[in-house]
């Protein structure tokens, strides 16, 4: 299992001209510290502690940083000024009236679940259905004067974010070396 990072891409970030990260990619604080990228901008935190809470004299960049980091919206952020930023609190989850001790009833198992081959059987006909679906939306690599919609739909087949793959080129998406980035080609 890798390791979580601290950050997720919110935009495609290139590096010396080359795609590093696109959007969704995992990217580690070291990473954005070295490669100067912006809290809310280049990159949002992947869980809420991320970020810990800034001074209360901090910069009102930080305080975006955290607030940002916290789930705030981004327009709801730009229209606050510094010191708006510094006095608000985080939003409390739960009651602070809720009792410890309460316990919760136990809710019956309505349905029982169905016979081990009664769910051997769904499975395997789903798949069977979804093999021949699969068969049925097998995308060929365009030839050579394809228009970018038809390398679009070949990319997305072939594993590649559908915004990656609409943001990029014709000649990027030709060049694109599918198999080392996505995989092999899935079979018929």
């Amino acid at each position: 299992m890798r390791p979580n990072a601290e950050y997720i891409a919110n935009r495609t970030i290139l590096v010396n001209s080359v795609r590093a990260y696109n959007p969704g990619d995992d990217v580690f604080a070291s990473a954005v510290e070295n490669l100067g990228l912006t809290v809310g901008v280049d990159v949002l935190p992947a869980n809420p502690n991320v970020i810990p809470r800034p001074a209360a004299n901090a910069r009102r960049a930080d305080w975006v940083a955290y607030w940002v980091g916290q789930g705030m919206p981004q327009d709801q952020v730009d229209e606050m000024t510094r010191d708006q930023l510094a006095a608000r609190e985080p939003e409390v989850i739960g009651s602070p009236d809720l009792d410890a001790n309460l316990t919760v009833p136990a809710v019956p198992n309505p349905t029982p679940s169905p016979a081990p081959d009664t769910v051997a059987f769904q499975v395997a006909e789903q798949s069977g259905q979804a093999a021949e679906q699969q068969a049925a939306e097998r995308v060929e690599r365009p030839g050579q004067g394809a228009r970018k919609a038809e390398w679009v739909e070949y990319a997305v087949y072939r594993g590649m974010a559908r915004e990656t793959a609409e943001e990029s080129t014709i000649p990027q998406l030709a060049a694109c070396d599918y198999d080392n980035l996505f995989g092999p080609e899935r079979p018929e």
